[in-house]
């Protein structure tokens, strides 16, 4: 696979093939300029370029045959095109170009074959720009990775057929953006992105018990490959609707190799959403290459927060400050008193604490159960602290607003935040219990019936559960994994209580 990834839209990469030339290859992004070669007594060189029309998402691609010395364009010039997706030759066209130029736009259409346009533009007509030839199929609605084959036959004039004709081989990667729904629990259904800048995914899972995001896509795992691919760009895409991935930190893996931090950038600027950029540079996959050998074709990166009750972090729709929930107010509940801590930055300042005026709103279901207005203390070691109370009957997911920051209409910004259900209680204790089953200390059996006899001496409650019926005792690996995290205080209580509930749904554990 011929392919390097880059940050920008449309990414290329290019291998020159000649004669006994040997192969070298372009580093540029967004356009690539290859080295110099003799065609047929002139010294040329090809530039190829890429680019996204921002109006309607067509993705353009620029061919030029230039003299090196001159940077004049070489005329009457044939460049044989092959364009393959895949295992599959989507065409393969004959271009005879008086400019030496050739423009092609890959346009999403609904029809099933490719076919290829040629459109004249305004300025084509008086000679002023190139005509273009539009390239439209359905294929092109999705992005993923474009291989381009492309052959100089002919230069300065049309009858003289090169006897050695040029190929350059392309890797075009077109980003995709698909969104996944998923279960968020007490913030309700979600939808995460993951945007692709090498290839189309090719899976894609959420372990709402660990916070992981994990997803995969197809790439070949050869020193060809890692020495065409500048960096691997993926985005996660993060609803500010889901508290449970606004977090401040997270830690990465690909393929169960753990990434430096530096990879990781939150991007908290977007009002809807925020993305979590993973960049992994050529050099990093060329120590993980030398370092492992992978039995398949693809990467997969996990994605989870970097610790337990980290803060959850954001910024204010003007860009201007970032607010930290600081560690401690995940944890709150029906029928008590919350502390807030939180403090207020500069992003202009590199995030210097500053001393701001607010306004805080605590509403939940739009209702308003707590305000107070204030000025922060601008101190690192002196955050703001206040208390207030969540009511009996109050549920599922709070929002922390805050507004007016500095007098702004525009510095504000809104944390959803859940509320632990009240119907639920655990003691300690069980955790030893749940750990030694996990370890494989104790059979299913024995875990099931200790169970069972908690649950119905009252002495573990969970929310009313309908009971299922089966002839299996099979119990998933995903439940004893759920009851070694909660044993080692990985996860909350309510994951392992959502463990329970399974097994009470399926007829494992029988309480009536």
């Amino acid at each position: 696979m011929n392919t390097k990834i880059g940050i920008l839209g449309l990414v290329l990469t290019a291998i020159l093939t000649v004669g006994l030339i040997p192969n070298s290859m372009g580093h540029g992004l967004g356009t690539e300029t290859m080295p110099p070669v003799m065609i047929g007594g002139t010294e040329a060189t090809l530039e190829v370029g890429s680019s996204t029309m921002l109006d309607t998402g067509i993705r353009q691609i620029t061919i030029k045959l230039f003299e090196t010395s001159s940077g004049d364009s070489i005329k009457n010039s044939t460049f044989e095109v092959e364009l393959v997706k895949g295992d599959d030759s989507l065409f393969i066209n004959n271009f005879e170009r008086d400019d030496g130029i050739l423009i092609m736009n890959l346009v999403p259409s609904e029809k099933p074959n490719v076919e290829i346009i040629n459109q004249e533009t305004f300025a084509s007509i008086f000679g002023l720009a190139s005509d273009q030839f539009n390239v439209q199929g359905k294929v092109f609605e999705n992005g993923g990775l474009y291989k381009f084959s492309i052959k100089i036959t002919t230069i300065e004039s049309f009858d003289n057929v090169l006897s050695q004709p040029v190929e350059y081989n392309l890797g075009i990667s077109i980003p995709e953006t698909t969104y996944y729904e998923i279960d968020g629990g007490e913030f309700g259904m979600q939808e995460i992105g993951i945007s692709s800048y090498f290839d189309q995914i090719n899976e894609f899972n959420y372990i709402a018990d660990k916070q992981e995001v994990q997803f995969s896509f197809p790439f070949d795992w050869e020193q060809e490959t890692i020495d065409q691919s500048s960096v691997v760009h993926e985005e996660i895409l993060i609803p500010k609707t889901f508290g449970d991935l606004l977090v401040s930190g997270f830690a990465a893996t690909l393929n169960g190799i753990e990434l430096d931090t530096d990879t990781i950038t939150i991007d908290d600027f977007n009002s809807d959403e925020r993305i979590v950029h993973i960049v992994v540079s050529q050099s990093e996959l060329q120590e993980i290459f030398d370092n492992n050998n992978f039995d398949v074709d693809e990467i997969s990166i996990n994605v989870r927060p970097s610790e337990l009750n980290l803060p959850l972090t954001g910024i204010t729709e003007n860009g201007q400050f970032k607010i930290n929930l600081l560690s401690g107010f995940s944890n709150v509940s029906p029928n008590s008193t919350a502390l807030l801590e939180f403090e207020i930055l500069d992003v202009f300042l590199k995030d210097k604490p500053m001393q701001v005026s607010y306004e805080l709103k605590v509403l939940h279901q739009n209702n308003e159960i707590f305000s107070k207005s204030g000025t922060s203390s601008g101190v690192k070691s002196d955050p703001e602290k206040l208390e207030f109370f969540i009511p009996t009957d109050i549920s599922g997911v709070i929002e922390l607003q805050f507004e007016g920051l500095a007098d702004s209409d525009y510095a504000r910004l809104n944390f959803p935040v859940a509320i632990q259900s009240s119907l639920s209680t655990i003691p300690d204790w069980v955790k030893n219990t749940a750990g030694w089953w996990a370890n494989g200390e104790i059979p299913d059996s024995a875990f099931v019936n200790g169970i069972q006899y908690l649950i119905k001496e009252g002495i573990i409650v969970i929310p009313e559960t309908e009971q299922g019926s089966s002839i299996s005792t099979l119990i998933p690996d995903w439940v004893k994994n759920t009851a070694g995290w909660w044993a080692n205080g990985e996860i909350p209580d309510s994951a392992f209580v959502n463990g329970i509930q399974y097994l009470i749904k399926e007829g494992i554990i029988v309480l009536s």
